[in-house]
């Protein structure tokens, strides 16, 4: 039986792992957000989920296994399917005399356990773990999949076959998905072609495969995005969708001839992204209200900007999830179009039919739209368009590619947008970057070392901010967070990214500078007087908490 509420504030506040304020706010958040007041406790970073389940493990009756230092049976691991085990956040890891050994988040599951004894046809011997253990024993999956597709590529050096293609992409495509990989590059060389995921922001070799089975491959995945394949000089996009008991995954495909052939990247577009919710992002509290605050608005505009990459088109994904009510009409018009979203009207530009983002544009506003979305700001006319739109009783919202929040209104002003239009449309600027999160496994503090100091010091802005903001004044003297490396992380100390915002809101004291065409720097300066928090304030903080590491703040915030 689950302990209750008053259980684990015994266990928890009379053990004196929490305080009991401490305890107290995480009751308050955990009903705020309707979630366990474990995964309360973990969030704040009042304990390790580790500590955490572990403590609750022993109180309970429950032995705890960390699976990330478990050696797991992979004849055993197939005995749960993994559909099923990542629905129930459940391995099988050994066989014993004993039965079955399965490791759960969730203990009190008794009517999975039974269904386990009967599928076993043995006894299930229950144990406990965490969310990462159950992620690393998962990757098992994974590599079984990408070992079949090593045996498949042996066999199709020695004999050719069609069929071998179709299943080497479904595997890779499917090892690609199962490891939360959000590109795979296939890539012609000189001797050999090399298959890459991108997971997490870097590129990771996954295989590789003969040079002569590489038209096959490109063959077989220009039939499936329904490309020309008889067009080899010229670039080509597409796409094509992959169906799995647990997903459905959409893939963007780009083909470019290049030296040695032509180098295919697939953009891997699970449905689950496009359920995204803005807590998921990494915003802290208070940016968090201001941008939800500014979504329910009836009209205006709201901006998201950042570099190609930098997650702008999750971030508006995500606000169109809070939006997506039965009583409201939602149109957008996207290039492409990345997430299909139930009871949302996507329209595909399309250039050749003359469908551009202006064309789509007007269409759309003789639709009765409530919101609009659309995809990118490329041109004036469009430009013109949307802040009429946003001023017309429509909430419309878009992206740019600026550096930062207060560098959008100049950009504008380029589109030859009238000032005070802007300043009566713009609601809210969300400026933003990704990061590598921090692997919350192998987390551990450290003190800055001389190639950090240095990096700092030859920054004295950032220096400047990070002592304000630590409140030492010695760089040697900081305390910092980085993932030491582990199996969970592939030895990286990351795992998954997160966003470092900037919220620059419109307000009254704002408006005057806007119509005046003040400079980025004046209305940056505004702004934060107003108690905008900058990028890298962000960052700092994000830093502090553990979340990421002040060289990838230095990394991505560099101009």
């Amino acid at each position: 039986m689950a302990l209750t509420d008053a259980q684990l504030e015994k266990l928890f506040v009379d053990g004196e792992f929490l305080t009991k304020k401490e305890f107290e706010s995480v009751k308050t958040v955990a009903e705020n957000k309707h979630i366990p007041v474990t995964d309360a406790v973990v969030e704040l970073g009042l304990l390790s989920e580790l500590q955490a389940l572990s403590l609750i493990a022993e109180e309970q009756g429950f032995r705890f296994v960390d699976l990330t230092k478990e050696r797991i049976d992979p004849t055993v691991l197939f005995l749960i399917p993994e559909r099923v085990a990542r629905a129930r956040n459940a391995v099988a890891y050994k066989k014993t005399e004993d039965g079955v050994w399965v490791a759960m988040v969730d203990t009190n599951n008794y009517e999975f356990i039974a269904l386990l004894q009967k599928s076993f046809n043995a006894p299930v011997q229950v144990v406990q773990t965490t969310h990462a253990g159950v992620g690393h024993a998962l990757k098992g999956y994974q590599k079984d999949l990408l070992d079949q597709a090593r045996l498949l590529v042996a066999r199709m050096a020695k004999k050719p076959d069609e069929q071998d293609v179709v299943k080497l992409i479904n595997l890779l495509v499917e090892a690609a998905y199962r490891g939360a990989a959000s590109d795979i590059h296939i890539e012609p060389e000189e001797d050999d072609v090399v298959v890459r995921f991108r997971v997490h922001g870097d590129l990771r070799e996954a295989l590789r495969y003969p040079k002569e089975s590489h038209d096959k491959v490109v063959f077989r995945i220009k039939i499936l995005s329904r490309l020309r394949t008889d067009e080899h000089a010229q670039a080509q996009d597409g796409r094509f969708e992959m169906k799995y008991p647990d997903a459905r995954v959409n893939l963007r495909v780009s083909i470019l001839p290049i030296t040695h052939g032509e180098n295919i990247v697939m953009r891997l577009l699970s449905e689950g992204f496009s359920r995204l919710r803005l807590e998921d992002l990494g915003l802290l509290d208070d940016d968090l209200e201001k941008v939800k605050r500014a979504a329910q608005l009836p009209y205006g505009m709201i901006v998201v900007v950042g570099p190609t990459g930098s997650g702008q088109t999750t971030t508006l994904y995500a606000m169109l999830n809070i939006l997506n009510q039965p009583d409201v009409n939602i149109i957008t018009v996207e290039d492409p179009v990345e997430y299909s979203i139930r009871g949302i009207r996507q329209i595909q530009v399309n250039p050749s039919t003359n469908l551009t983002f202006e064309m789509g544009l007007r269409s759309i506003l003789r639709q009765d739209p409530d919101i609009v979305m659309v995809g990118e700001i490329r041109d004036p006319q469009t430009a013109g368009i949307a802040v009429n739109a946003a001023l017309t009783g429509h909430l419309l919202l878009t992206t740019l590619h600026t550096n930062d929040s207060a560098t959008a209104f100049p950009r504008l002003f380029d589109m030859h947008v009238e000032p005070f239009l802007i300043a009566s449309s713009v609601n809210v600027i969300i400026a933003q970057r990704l990061v590598r999160r921090v692997c919350s496994n192998c987390l551990e503090s450290y003190a800055p070392g001389k190639d950090l100091q240095e990096a700092l010091r030859s920054d004295p802005a950032m220096f400047q901010l990070v002592q304000r903001m630590s409140g030492e004044d010695k760089i040697e003297n900081l305390r910092l967070y980085h993932g030491k490396g582990c199996s969970v992380c592939h030895n990286t100390g990351f795992t998954g990214r997160l966003g470092i915002f900037e919220i620059l809101q419109v307000t009254e004291e704002l408006r005057p500078l806007i119509v005046d065409k003040a400079s980025s720097d004046d209305i940056r300066k505004q702004s934060v007087a107003a108690g905008m928090r900058t990028m890298v304030e962000d960052g700092i903080l994000k830093v502090f908490k553990g979340l990421t590491t002040l060289e990838e703040i230095i990394r991505v915030t560099k101009v």
